[in-house]
């Protein structure tokens, strides 16, 4: 661990879940902490140390992103992939196949024990109260290492508020879901009366109706049941402005007291810059403000290879500027080169000859697409980074959910009237009304009409929001720095 900090100044261990969605959050939390703390000075909170752990190959690349002259420090575990049948180089889920996802989960709880050592051997030299545990929700276990070891924890929720206080509840206490005769039929939640799900939400929530014969399901229950139970609070990437109603929903489910520090924005890590990404500026350079679309799912995420083909066409026949950021379909590995073939024939050279759009390989600059001026919407699988990442730029959003807490995200982006849902869910549902919808939806959101003019209206409202919640000079300190104060104070008095 490469730390000089002073024993007894408190010390916080952030352990983010092995994944880029996962990781971001955690490197600009630590960020995000650590500025504070230097904006005190030596008269504000004594200083902290700040280590992130994580695997070797994690580390490296996050130890890039951090300026030099941050206090940040990292740990690295041992991992070793192979021996739970992944391939020797698998140190997060973003290059593991769908289908091996469960042995991927069920492979971090082999870092529990040097993790263990790792705070044991802390703690002794600084003292148990010096010493918190900030980790992942999916790393429910290091809840129960704290507690043993007599450290501080609190867990730190990468989603949003309102998309996981819904999922959790489905996850602990699925409901009895019968196939409805109408597809579009409700059913209210136990937990929450008044949040209503369709089944077709329900069947791309990874559950099964029967939760004792699936092994995923018992896995991130038990998670979420370790945390609620050792943890001392609940620490979340959204503000007070963004979400209210998911914050009091979070807080009524996990019975812990509640932190939110967000929106947590930052650049992304060096490795995640593709060598094309001047290529998505420079075409962004030569088109008006607010016009062109951009299409990602994220970082893990894909469609079926039929729906790209629809997507393709009706973006096409959209006549709009668009740059799609294109991975295998879902039916294939996702490491695997891009075929030609998943596209309509001709589609790229047409587009490009017409200077209608670009089309990338598994990367682009994100952020720096979003915050460019001529980005006039983003076509998104809704993760929650994301998400953030558009409320902060002011982008509307063409929401296409793929599975999980991101079908409510997409929910929570409508009712703030940022958002209009194209089409919904992997494992059931998708695009059901072909490519013409596609057309048609980016149309309401690029195009002149009042929908459009009402989005990009109420987009650069919560721009504003989103940047006060997390402002930190002079006397009018936002709602999440006083909520990060609040949770240090919590912490170390």
């Amino acid at each position: 661990m490469d730390h000089d900090q002073e024993s007894g100044a408190g010390h916080l261990l952030l352990f983010p879940f092995l994944a880029q969605g996962h990781l971001i959050p955690f490197l600009n939390l630590a960020k995000r902490i650590d500025s504070l703390g230097q904006r005190a000075g030596s008269g504000g909170r004594r200083s902290l140390a700040i280590t992130i752990v994580s695997t070797s190959r994690n580390v490296a690349s996050l130890r890039r992103a951090v300026p030099a002259g941050s206090s940040i420090g990292f740990a690295d575990l041992p991992f070793s992939p192979s021996d739970h049948g992944l391939p020797p180089d698998a140190e997060g889920a973003d290059v593991i196949p769908l289908q091996a996802f469960p042995a991927f989960y069920f492979a971090t709880e082999s870092l529990r024990p040097p993790f263990e050592k790792l705070v044991s051997e802390l703690a002794a030299r600084e003292g148990c109260k010096n010493v918190c545990v900030l980790a992942d929700i999916f790393l429910g276990w290091t809840a129960e290492s704290a507690s043993a070891l007599g450290v501080q924890h609190r867990v730190f929720l990468t989603s949003g508020a309102y998309a996981s206080a819904v999922t959790f509840s489905i996850w602990l206490c699925p409901p009895t879901f019968p196939r409805p005769a109408n597809p579009d039929d409700e059913q209210a939640l136990f937990d929450f009366p008044d949040v209503r799900l369709r089944y077709v939400q329900f069947l791309n929530m990874v559950v099964t109706e029967v939760r004792a014969s699936n092994p995923m399901m018992l896995y991130l229950c038990r998670m979420l049941n370790l945390h609620f139970h050792h943890s001392g609070g609940l620490v979340i990437n959204t503000s007070e402005e963004i979400e209210p109603k998911g914050l009091h929903l979070i807080g009524k489910l996990s019975g812990l007291p509640t932190f939110a520090v967000g929106p947590l924005i930052g650049g992304r890590t060096p490795s995640d810059t593709p060598p094309d990404g001047d290529v998505c500026i420079e075409f962004l350079d030569s088109k008006p403000p607010a016009s062109v679309l951009y299409v990602s799912f994220g970082s893990q995420n894909t469609i079926p290879a039929s729906q790209m083909m629809e997507l393709a066409r009706g973006l096409e026949a959209s006549g709009r500027p668009f740059i799609w950021v294109v991975r295998a379909p879902v039916e294939f590995d996702g490491a695997e080169e891009f075929r030609a073939e998943w596209l309509p024939d001709g589609f790229e050279d047409r587009v490009a000859a017409a200077a209608q759009g670009v089309v990338v390989r598994q990367w682009a600059p994100q952020v720096a697409i979003l915050a460019h001026a001529s980005t006039g919407a983003f076509l998104s699988h809704c993760g929650w980074n994301s998400v953030l990442e558009s409320l902060w730029h002011s982008v509307p959003v063409v929401s296409w959910p793929l599975m999980s807490d991101q079908l409510f995200d997409s929910r929570m982006l409508e009712e703030l009237g940022v958002g209009v849902e194209v089409a919904s869910g992997r494992m059931s549902g998708g695009l059901v009304k072909g490519w013409e919808h596609v057309r048609d939806v980016v149309e309401t959101v690029l195009g002149d009409g009042e929908k459009a003019r009402d989005m990009r209206q109420k987009a650069a409202e919560l721009k504003e929001l989103a940047r006060a919640a997390v402002n930190a000079d002079g006397e009018m300190k936002g709602s999440s720095v006083l909520a990060m104060e609040r949770l240090l104070d919590s912490v170390f008095g």
